[in-house]
């Protein structure tokens, strides 16, 4: 049995084509058009990173990042701004809160006690405190949980028996509120304790 390139049967012989080499000039556009595309995704990348940056506001830009112009930020302290991102969009409208000066918080305005169950509206709440008013949040679920759920300025509950409210992420610039509507922050549920069913009574001024 040969074992030399002539020795084996002609149907096992490779044809002359197979010895001519990729031309030169298609590895290069191969490259080029790699190189190409590569460029263009991260001239995208950039350019939706810096968007909410240079629009001007108020847009809803894609990534579901809501700029608003700094105006709309409440001072310290005073009541809370309902916002809306479109007349449409009201599931996830919030309070833009603004409760101390390095504080800037956006509460949604639907809750619920587990994640996942019925939701209730969030309201405004004011409530006295040491001869003063001080702005917190309610959630009216009488009608779906037979009672009412109180929270903070910074939407800690006031009975540890059930979870804080949710929120979106902020970003606060000079003249810009960014608020990031695909980022919803989620108050972990309360395991420990059996939910009450006494109604707190908030003074109402």
């Amino acid at each position: 049995m040969g074992t030399r390139y002539e020795d084996q049967p002609a149907e096992h012989w490779a044809g002359a084509e197979s010895l001519d080499p990729t031309p030169v000039w298609k590895q290069y556009v191969l490259i080029a058009a790699l190189l190409f595309g590569g460029l263009i995704a991260v001239l995208v990348v950039s350019l939706l990173a810096i968007l909410p940056q240079i629009v001007t506001p108020p847009a809803l830009v894609p990534g579901d990042r809501l700029v608003l112009p700094i105006a709309e930020l409440p001072p310290v302290s005073q009541p809370p701004r309902r916002i809306e991102p479109t007349r449409e969009d009201t599931g996830r409208a919030f309070y833009l809160a603004h409760p101390s000066r390095d504080e800037t918080l956006a509460f949604r305005l639907r809750w619920a006690p587990t994640v996942g169950g019925q939701e209730c509206d969030v309201t405004i709440l004011t409530l006295v405190s040491g001869g003063g008013f001080q702005f917190g949040y309610a959630a009216n679920c009488e009608r779906v949980y037979g009672r009412l759920y109180a929270f903070d300025a910074r939407g800690v509950p006031r009975d540890d028996s059930y979870r804080g409210l949710d929120r979106y992420l902020v970003s606060v610039s000079d003249d810009r509120v960014i608020v990031n509507l695909s980022r919803l922050v989620r108050a972990p549920e309360r395991t420990s304790a059996p939910v009450p069913t006494g109604i707190p009574q908030p003074q109402q001024p």
